[in-house]
This record gives C-alpha cells, sequence and structure tokens, in this order.
C-alpha cells in the first residue's frame, strides 16, 4: 500500500513555514537557523537593516537523524520570509534574495508578499515549490501532498485558490486544516502578521471565535508612520519589522540601545537613521491593546469554570506576537490572568 505524504504549510506568519515527515536521512534544508534582524555592532547601536547574507529555506530540525538517534521519527520544519521582488529585468527573487536586492535598486525593483491577507497571490506557488523542495518532498516516488493551515472563517474561493497554487507548486493533493484548534477548554490567542484569531474553547468544542486584522503587519505600519515622523525618512515595511524585533529583544533584556535602520530621505536616497528601541514602544502599543481589548470579550462568553481553569492554567498566547515585547504583560495586567506563551516564527 502506498501511503501519502503530508506536508503542512502556514501562510500566517511573514517567515512562512512548512512541517514535514521526517526520513531519517539527516537534516533538511540548510541546516542553519534564522536569527533576528539585527547583529550588535560598536557600542550600544544595532544595525538592522541593509542587505542580508541570502538564504533559502532554513531548517530548525535536530542534525542527528532519528535512525542515528534510536528515536522514532519527528516532524521537521524550513521556513523562509515569505518575500517576492522583481527588478526592471522582469527576474523575481524569493525569500532574503528579495529582501537584499531592494538595497541595490530602489526606483526600479518592487517587492511584496505572496501570501498578504493569507490568500495565495503572485509567485506563491514559487515560494512554496521552494520550501517542498527544500524540504525533499520531490525526492520520493509520488509527488507530495500539501496540507494548508488556515483561518476558520476561509471561503470556498479561498480554498480553490490555494488547491490551484498548491498544485501548481507541485504538490498531488491540497486540503485544509483550521490554524485554531484546541482538544480541551482554553482561550487561544493565535496571532499573525495580517492579524489574530482568538476562540475560546471547551472541551475541545469551539464556543466562540473572533478574527481581527491586528498582527504584526498593523505594528510595522505603525512603526513606519512613527519613523517618518520623527526623522522624515521613510522605511520600507520589512525595515519596520526588523526594528519592532529588534526593539522587542532589547526591552525584554531591559537594555535601550540605539538602532540603526536605513529608509528613504526625500531624495528617493537611502540614508541611515537611528532611534532608540524604547522610541518604538509607541508603535507596538495600540495593537497590543486592541488585542488585549478583544480577549477580554471573548473571555465574557466563558462559564465560571472555564475561567477558574484560566485562573490556574492561563490562558494560550501563539503564533508570530507571542514572543513580542509587552502583549503577555498588558494581557496578565489587565485581564487578570496568567499567560502560556508558545513562540513562533514573528
Amino acid at each position: 500500500m502506498i501511503f501519502d505524504t503530508w506536508y503542512t504549510l502556514d501562510p500566517g506568519a511573514d517567515v512562512c513555514t512548512m512541517t514535514c515527515p521526517k526520513t531519517g536521512t539527516g537534516t533538511v534544508g540548510s541546516g542553519r537557523s534564522e536569527s533576528g534582524d539585527a547583529k550588535e555592532t560598536a557600542g550600544e547601536t544595532q544595525s538592522v537593516a541593509g542587505p542580508v547574507p541570502a538564504a533559502s529555506a532554513q531548517s530548525t530540525d535536530s542534525p542527528a537523524s532519528p535512525k542515528e538517534a534510536g528515536v522514532e521519527a519527528r516532524p521537521v520544519q524550513v521556513s523562509i520570509r515569505s518575500l517576492a521582488g522583481e527588478d526592471a529585468s522582469g527576474q523575481i527573487w524569493l525569500g532574503e534574495d528579495a529582501m537584499k536586492r531592494l538595497y541595490e535598486g530602489p526606483r526600479d525593483y518592487k517587492v511584496w508578499r505572496p501570501f498578504d491577507q493569507e490568500r495565495p497571490g503572485r509567485e506563491s506557488a514559487a515560494l512554496i515549490g521552494l520550501l517542498l523542495r527544500q524540504a525533499g518532498a520531490f525526492d520520493r516516488f509520488l509527488s507530495p501532498c500539501l496540507q494548508v493551515r488556515t483561518r476558520l472563517d476561509i471561503t470556498e474561493e479561498g480554498k480553490e485558490l490555494w488547491k490551484k497554487t498548491g498544485l501548481e507548486a507541485g504538490a498531488r493533493k491540497v486540503r485544509f486544516v483550521p490554524r485554531l484548534q484546541e482538544s480541551g477548554t482554553a482561550l487561544v490567542i493565535q496571532t499573525g502578521y495580517a492579524g489574530t484569531e482568538l476562540g475560546l474553547f471547551a472541551g475541545g468544542r469551539l464556543v466562540k471565535s473572533q478574527y481581527i486584522l491586528f498582527g504584526g503587519r498593523a505594528m510595522d505600519e505603525d512603526i513606519q508612520q512613527l519613523v517618518a515622523r520623527r526623522t522624515r525618512c521613510l522605511l520600507h515595511l520589512e525595515d519596520a519589522r526588523a526594528l519592532r524585533l529588534s526593539a522587542s529583544q532589547a526591552l525584554w533584556k531591559g537594555t535601550n540601545p540605539l538602532l540603526e535602520v536605513s529608509g528613504l530621505n526625500r531624495y528617493g536616497e537611502y540614508e541611515t537613521v537611528q532611534i532608540r528601541a524604547a522610541a518604538l514602544w509607541p508603535g507596538m502599543k495600540p495593537v497590543i491593546d486592541q488585542i488585549v481589548s478583544w480577549t477580554g470579550s471573548l473571555l465574557e462568553a466563558a462559564s465560571m469554570e472555564a475561567r477558574e481553569l484560566f485562573m490556574k492554567e492561563g490562558l494560550s498566547l501563539r503564533g508570530s506576537l507571542s514572543a513580542c515585547f509587552g502583549l503577555p504583560q498588558t494581557l496578565v495586567q489587565t485581564l487578570g490572568y496568567p499567560v502560556r506563551r508558545e513562540e513562533e516564527h514573528a
């Protein structure tokens, strides 16, 4: 009997991930783990912009294969920045390569997100195909099958778009699984890049859910505007993301370093912009406040027994903003419940 091999795609974060079964043949992909966009330089200054080393999909599995380690096969994960770019000649660039090219010719180069609002767009199939190749999906006798993690409110039209894109990427079958799942009683805060999905579960049954357009992108847009007001330079949204990640890391450590980023001035030329990590907090707080407010609204539908359980076990904070400084703290301070963080890609 021939079994289907399913590779799970999660397009919800700005780092697109694919989870796949491990075959006992060693590591998958390049073996590099994704680091933050900032690196320490002299003094307290951190650079968070400029070309970064080109990278295709990156592996987050352990170096030893299951056969070598004497344990059962377990999933591995490859990831890539959800970016695509095109230069004046029509050449397409994907992942980190797309961002690297931006600094070489900003006037005639375009960068976009193939999975904007979690809908497949231009070059989505190419990005999925790259992940499948890095995962070794085409090394098998049969073509791979693709499982897409989606929002609860995905439409039939959305499913058809994903099916078409998956088949174009080389998948033999495409199916869907909701990203928001829980087997017990819990309040799940599933943050993402396009937005945040909230779910109240009782004994594994979904009682109430809500999707809000407040996530990593909205936070990056607020930071973009904040920096523009302070410096009169326009940041690319990806550079605003880099600032957000670097500021969050610094604030968790209780430090306030001077961050450097490249921004376009009014003459259309890149120049170095400097800003303190703490100065970015006003650009992060509005999205955090919205997520906390909507979570509080969902809590009102929870039974007394469920609330007592949440007080013991905490609210489940997942997804791309789970590691964002200020979000777990504000949830605790405002709602009065402990929070369990489950970190994922930003």
